[in-house]
């Protein structure tokens, strides 16, 4: 993803976006590992994004996450970019992404939701089944073979969850999946903010 010879190291810490309804936590699954929730390497880079790194027998995980300058007025976003990278054959790739104390009432889609409160809106989000197919065919972001293994099913919803259950990695593939936390104030629609065209975000963040 970056050349992290040139960055600099920090202080490793969790993935959570705060936002101004609770933080959003992530969690991870490589084939049979548990991804933990602190990283075991973190570099800063120039944008201001940090760029996280784990390591097994069987993969690499890198996430890159960071606060784009881009989006529409009078909304906060950022941007949690998952990449694994294959060592060996791994049977399945999971991220979930979950607003901790959502309230109730909340508008979801198939990949995204909003919670809204007297004070402010937060949504989250990421890619749709039909979106990850489409990157397939087009040889970005995922494998070529995910276009016929992705099925419907693959995103998940309970509450102020979202959940990918995504296919297998085979050996020397990379695979990406990008989560977005955007909110504003109340009245606000930063739900337009979660589709967003995730190369040219990651671009954004590693200049």
């Amino acid at each position: 993803m970056l050349d992290t010879a040139v960055l600099a190291r920090t202080a490793p810490r969790a993935l959570d976006v705060v936002t101004p309804l609770g933080a959003v936590r992530f969690a991870a699954r490589v084939g049979g590992w548990d991804v933990p929730a602190r990283p075991e390497l973190t570099w800063d880079l120039d944008s201001g994004a940090r760029l996280c790194r784990w390591r097994s027998d069987s993969a690499r995980l890198d996430v890159l996450s960071g606060r784009t300058a881009s989006g529409p007025p009078g909304t906060t976003r950022e941007v949690t970019i998952f990449r694994v990278l294959a060592r060996e054959d791994v049977g399945e790739f999971v991220v979930e992404a979950e607003l901790i104390g959502a309230p109730r009432e909340d508008r979801t889609w198939e990949s995204a939701f909003t919670a809204e409160t007297a004070d402010a809106v937060v949504s989250v989000g990421g890619p749709s089944a039909d979106r990850l197919r489409r990157c397939s065919r087009a040889g970005q972001h995922v494998p070529p073979y995910w276009s016929r293994l992705v099925g419907g099913d693959a995103v998940e919803r309970t509450g102020g969850r979202l959940t990918w259950r995504l296919p297998r990695v085979d050996r020397g593939d990379y695979a990406e999946l990008w989560v977005t936390v955007a909110w504003s104030a109340a009245g606000g629609d930063p739900g337009h903010a979660v589709d967003l065209d995730a190369a040219r975000v990651m671009r954004e963040l590693t200049q």
